[in-house]
């Protein structure tokens, strides 16, 4: 028994120590296999790091490459005061100067200033990173201020002052919607990359006000901040977003350009859209003059001897002038155009003989200049062939024919007679003030901003298309589209969503009219809080826009009055209402002609004192909001094409008349004279 006890406490101590061993086996493995795991995790961060490191070693490597193409074409702040010898520097800049006085006449002293703002930096040397030269230049339009940079970095560049001689120019009134800053990012990135070396910014007072901070950096910093995450992309700058992109930028560097900022003559102006800071931190701030008459008969002499030398070249025509001509050509100026408008009358000249040339074959022909009652006009002979040619631009007459189409149509509208005269109004005193800015006089851009109060189908929405022709074929107007809109294109359906829509309905109308029927329903109230704010949206706009854009609504007399409440400066905006009364009974007679002629057919005359009855006594016992327009003469006419139809099929083939309506036809008898007022 106690051999067996034995036995059997060897067999437990030796199972329990195999178990033992065997547990610790397999906690050995797991160990290593902890162990295994924990490596591998260490080599996947230390690769992943590394992976991180190169990909970011790489982004700033593509991102300082990027930066130093953008630099390169303008002239680096290391080279600055190098480039050449100091007297090749000088004569470089002398002949410059020359060659841009010889372009840009009557304005020696601008030119001169301009030609030490080039200079500068040369003898003075540049920080590092910024422009060479940051300066605004103010003056009248047409005063050479654009000509005289274009000139003055083409011939340094041509003698190998500057490695380029490009000059970029960035149109800042393309830039007026929310949101314009990242396509003037695009724009300007492309100006850079284009290699410009002078940069000439215009129009600033017609960009988005989002923009001008841009604008404000780029001068006083040399940099401009991306509005996101961008990177170049076969030669593109991408908008990456939050990807990790190689290459990726956060702003653009302006180091190494000239860059200039064309105003108005008031400096005021200028410090009142950017500030004293930036004002104060220009290199420059240079004005052009005035003209004087010999200054303007200079420029006027030589744009005709270039009309000379073209002439002959191009059409075999040996042109000559005097110095009658030559001065008659130097009134063209006007404070408006500039002298701009001296070179537009010769190029009109020049289109003139090359169309009278194409027009009768002419082979080598004298050519003279003379004044006469009409202005500037050509008198040319040549062998067994003579003319006179007068110039007309075809701006002048596709405008001019445009104008007269619209009046006649304006002219062929039923009534109206009130509504007619304000809008030949508009042209008097546009021309007007037009007028006066060419003589120097002070001018206000009259508003054009409109209120058509009426009845529905009294030719409001008419007159609002032919008002939008008739502004464009004067002047007023750059596009003269309209757009047509209701509350349910201006009013969002969410908080937020109100302003866009209206801004996005301003911005279809720019150039143009945009024409808001039943204006009236806009306003419901002051509990109306996304009616409100779209008439807020509106009202900005239009002042935002003034220049650009027309405004006219349309409504209900009553209605309308109480809708200008909704907003303190609506009534100020709208200084014009214009009442479109109802139709007269012999008016709609007219229109129902009208209409029927539109549609081909014609009225018998013994239609015209039933319907004319019928229209009057519908207007004393009907609505007058809907019986005293033209719907109702168009819904009796096509009530009576569809009663003609029914009684030719009817009637024998010999007596079908297939044009001719009858007082049958409108459900009407024949009226005699003595009658018509009978029953009313």
């Amino acid at each position: 028994m106690n051999d067996r006890n034995d036995i059997d406490s060897i067999l437990d101590s030796m199972f329990r120590g195999g178990v033992l061993n065997v547990k610790s086996q397999a906690a050995k493995d797991a160990e290593k296999s902890l162990e295994a795991v924990g490596r591998a995790q260490q080599d996947m961060s230390q690769s992943l790091q590394e992976s991180i490191e190169r990909m970011t070693r790489e982004a700033q490597a593509d991102m300082d490459e990027l930066q130093r193409r953008l630099e390169s074409d303008g002239v680096s702040s290391e080279t600055s005061g190098n480039t050449g010898s100091p007297a090749a520097l000088a004569g470089a800049f002398e002949t410059a100067r020359r060659e841009t006085l010889g372009r840009v006449l009557g304005q020696e002293e601008f030119v001169n200033a301009l030609t030490l703002a080039f200079k500068r930096p040369f003898v003075a040397g540049s920080p590092d990173q910024l422009p060479l030269c940051r300066a605004a230049l103010l003056g009248s339009q047409g005063t050479g201020r654009r000509s005289a940079v274009e000139s003055m970095t083409a011939s340094l560049g041509r003698l190998g002052v500057l490695k380029t001689p490009k000059t970029s120019q960035i149109d800042l009134a393309a830039y007026s919607a929310p949101g314009s800053e990242k396509l003037l990012v695009q724009d300007l990135f492309s100006a850079l990359k284009g290699g410009a070396a002078s940069l000439v910014f215009v129009n600033y007072e017609g960009c988005h006000p989002s923009v001008l901070p841009l604008l404000f950096s780029a001068f006083t910093t040399g940099r401009v901040p991306l509005p996101g995450r961008y990177a170049q992309q076969k030669g593109l700058l991408i908008d990456v977003g939050t990807a990790l992109a190689p290459g990726a930028v956060s702003e653009l560097s302006l180091g190494g350009k000239y860059l200039f900022l064309l105003a108005g003559p008031d400096p005021a102006r200028l410090s009142g859209a950017f500030g004293s800071v930036f004002t104060g931190g220009l290199d420059d701030v240079l004005s052009t003059g005035e003209f004087s008459k010999e200054s303007l008969t200079a420029i006027a002499r030589l744009r005709l001897e270039e009309l000379k030398e073209r002439t002959e070249r191009q059409l075999s025509f040996t042109l000559s002038f005097g110095e009658k001509e030559t001065e008659a050509l130097a009134a063209q100026y006007s404070r408006e155009r500039g002298a701009a408008a001296l070179g537009s009358a010769a190029e009109g000249l020049y289109k003139a003989m090359s169309e009278e040339k194409l027009r009768r074959s002419l082979g080598p022909v004298n050519a003279a200049l003379v004044c006469g009652e009409k202005g500037l006009v050509i008198e040319y002979e040549g062998p067994e062939i003579q003319g006179i040619i007068i110039p007309r631009s075809p701006e002048t007459a596709a405008s001019a024919a445009e104008l007269s189409a619209v009046k006649e149509e304006l002219s062929g509208i039923t009534g109206l007679e009130n509504v007619k005269e304000y809008v030949l109004s508009l042209e008097d005193n546009f021309n007007m003030q037009r007028l006066r800015k060419e003589r120097g006089l002070k001018a206000e851009t009259p508003s054009m901003h409109m209120i058509f109060t009426g009845n529905p189908g009294t030719g409001k929405t008419t007159v609002a298309r032919i008002v939008a022709r008739y502004l464009k074929a004067m002047g007023a107007l750059s596009g003269g589209q309209l757009v047509e809109v209701t509350r349910a294109d201006l009013v969002g359906q969410y908080v937020g969503h109100t302003a866009p829509l209206t801004q996005k309905a301003l911005q279809s109308a720019m150039g143009g009219v945009l024409f808001i029927d039943e204006a009236y329903s806009l306003y419901r109230g002051r509990d109306d809080s996304f009616g409100l704010e779209a008439i807020d949206a509106l009202v900005k706009g239009m002042e935002d826009h003034r220049d650009k854009l027309v405004v006219i609504l349309a409504g209900y007399s009553r209605e309308m009055e109480e809708f200008l409440t909704a907003n303190s400066g609506l009534r100020s905006r709208f200084p014009n209402i214009i009442e479109f009364p109802d139709y007269t009974p012999e008016e709609l007679w007219d229109i129902t002609v009208s209409i029927a002629s539109g549609m081909g057919y014609k009225l018998d005359e013994s239609c015209k004192r039933p319907l004319i009855k019928y229209y009057t006594h519908q207007q004393i016992s009907g609505d007058p909001r809907v019986n005293g327009n033209g719907r109702m003469a168009r819904n009796r006419v096509e009530a009576a094409v569809i009663a003609c139809s029914r009684r030719n099929m009817k009637a024998g083939e010999q007596e079908r008349d297939l044009e001719l309506l009858l007082p049958e036809d409108f459900g009407l008898e024949p009226v005699p004279e003595t009658d018509l007022w009978e029953g009313m």
